[in-house]
């Protein structure tokens, strides 16, 4: 939390000094593994690729559905687009080939080995048609209050700080070969002009796994590389 805490006291900084903007400020991180040759990143573009359900600790469950909606949109955003298939149309074509304990069982043995079960994955990959699939995860979300005392005591500028981590990795489907990863960090300083002030995890989420993307995935490929 030292990332945030020295965030809220250069926000308060800027309050105490008159500042009017921005409202809120920002901070980011990212790193990768280098990524594998065998990813073809111009299939990411013109193939469906799959992403699974969001990998989370049990305490922040329940908040996977954001993520993952936001993966999605951060993926339909990028330059070129990435061919997500929406969860619902995964959903349902798992259902039609009978692969959802599949599905199940593939996640549930990630969650406890960090491997895609390769054959599990082949298999699915196959129904859906996807060469590559994506695996997000949400390692943490959390919200806290910072306050700063002038004059005396007098005067408290509060703060609200929050931090989400992620990470991505794309797996090969034929293969079971993990060929990228990525891990990302956002911690954002908003001053509590009510009580009720929030920060909206969406588009947290979305400005996130937008530079997680843009970092070193598309490197090299020109914005109107066109599908062959």
């Amino acid at each position: 939390m030292v990332r945030g805490a020295a965030l809220a006291l250069a926000f308060s900084a800027m309050l105490s000094a008159g500042c009017s903007t921005p409202l809120h400020m920002s901070d980011d991180h990212v790193t990768s593994a280098s990524r594998m040759k065998a990813l073809d990143i111009r299939a990411l573009t013109c193939e469906p690729v799959t992403a699974l359900g969001v990998n989370a600790p049990a305490g922040i469950q329940g908040l996977t559905p954001t993520v993952a909606y936001a993966l999605t949109t951060a993926l339909s955003r990028t330059k070129p687009p990435v061919r997500a298939v929406p969860m619902p149309e995964t959903l349902s074509r798992l259902a039609d080939n009978d692969l959802t304990g599949e599905y199940a069982d593939l996640l549930a043995g990630f969650g406890r080995t960090g491997i895609l079960e390769r054959e599990r994955l082949t298999r699915i990959g196959a129904a859906l048609g996807s060469r590559y699939v994506m695996q997000p995860g949400l390692a943490e979300f959390s919200v806290g209050l910072f306050d700063k005392f002038e004059i005396w005591g007098i005067k408290i500028i509060r703060t609200r700080i929050a931090t989400l981590r992620l990470w991505l990795q794309i797996w090969e489907a034929p293969t079971g070969h993990l060929l990228w990863e990525r891990t990302g960090e956002l911690t954002i300083a908003a001053p509590v002009v009510q009580q009720d002030t929030m920060m909206s995890l969406d588009d947290m989420a979305q400005k996130l796994w937008a530079r997680m993307l843009e970092k070193d995935l598309f490197e090299g490929l020109p914005p109107s590389a066109a599908c062959t």
